[in-house]
């Protein structure tokens, strides 16, 4: 059970709504935060590779200026 709101989430649902706090703040922010690197503001490349045997489809941003790997992220298909 979840104590701080009384929910009966288990931890990937838990971790979910721990990872949507970085979505607060106004439209123009979220994209802002979203499109540009961290550490030096530049624009991040992303790419994506689809699996559609597994409905998967794999995000990586990266950034040109200082060369980190700033977001690897899986989406499902629907």
């Amino acid at each position: 059970m979840d104590e701080r709101n009384d929910l009966n989430l288990d931890e990937e649902q838990s971790a979910d709504i721990a990872d949507l706090s970085r979505y607060f703040g106004t439209v123009s922010e979220l994209i802002e935060r979203y499109t540009h690197c961290a550490l030096c503001g530049s624009h991040l490349h992303f790419t994506h590779v689809t699996d559609f045997a597994k409905n998967l489809t794999h995000e990586t941003a990266r950034c040109p200026e200082c060369g980190i790997r700033a977001r690897k992220m899986m989406h499902r298909l629907q």
